[in-house]
């Protein structure tokens, strides 16, 4: 479940977040003090729900909602206040809920009960596995067979390293540098990076697994139960059976210390 809650008051948006986290331990939470930073994250973030803040200093929560559900019209929206004078025009909005302050677990926990579109179940969101290909070109289908149509080329790359990094959390500056390996100032891509993962991001939503990119602050990395993948299987030992004959990510440079591994590890297999 991806979260994020928007406050201008520190401490106000800290025990919101607290509470999130009380209610639902394993959230990918985010918060902000500034309703402009959400928006500028909000495609990376992809939330499912949003709590708000109704009446900030500068910002309000209304408008922000409404620019949220521009991007998304299924996101849940949670507004959090200390008066009730916005009730009518919050719900307006088909909102999600409405919490008076201050925020609580319990409080938070019956939201989530009563959300007007329901998180979709993990277990059944992992159904809809991706099949990736690592030995000979690199390459990631449908359970239909259909290759991923990205919208840019190094989108499929960045999924790549993620793949090659067999689950774990990646820094940007170690993804960049891999990207544009050839190229003096990797870091000078951050813009462009944040388009590949708005992009991975968009059609992992559309085939209904949108957890299978996990984002944190600066870094990235995949949830592996949603891959049936040659690599993956051979790292578990499933060797003979794995299809490797030699060849990995054959149409990226970078992965040839990966590969080195694997014919360690293949012991004559092949």
């Amino acid at each position: 479940m991806r979260i994020i809650a928007v406050d201008d008051e520190e401490l106000a948006l800290e025990g919101c977040i607290s509470a999130i986290k009380k209610a639902m331990p394993s959230a990918d939470t985010h918060g902000y003090t500034s309703g402009k930073k959400a928006l500028e994250e909000v495609d990376e973030i992809n939330p499912q729900i949003a709590f708000l803040d109704v009446e900030m200093r500068t910002e309000n929560g209304i408008n922000i909602a409404k620019k949220l559900q521009e991007k998304n019209p299924r996101i849940n929206i949670i507004f959090v206040t200390g008066y009730s004078d916005y009730m009518k025009e919050a719900f307006g909005l088909y909102a999600s809920g409405y919490i008076m302050k201050p925020v609580t677990a319990a409080k938070v926990k019956s939201e989530f009960e009563h959300l007007r579109f329901p998180i979709t179940n993990e277990e059944t969101a992992k159904q809809n596995k991706l099949r990736v290909h690592t030995f000979g070109e690199f390459e990631v289908f449908t359970e239909n067979g259909v290759p991923l149509d990205f919208v840019y080329s190094k989108t499929r790359e960045l999924l790549a390293v993620l793949i090659d990094a067999n689950g774990a959390m990646r820094t940007f500056n170690q993804i960049m540098e891999k990207i544009w390996q050839d190229e003096d100032d990797a870091g000078s891509h951050r813009s462009y990076l944040r388009n590949l993962f708005a992009d991975m991001t968009r059609i992992f939503t559309e085939l209904g697994c949108s957890d299978a990119l996990i984002r944190r602050r600066g870094e990235a990395g995949i949830n592996k139960e949603y891959f049936e993948c040659d690599y993956f299987d051979f790292l578990d030992g499933k060797r003979e059976d794995s299809g490797f004959t030699g060849e990995y990510m054959n149409q990226y440079s970078w992965a040839e210390p990966t590969l080195g591994k694997l014919f360690q590890l293949s012991d004559g297999i092949w």
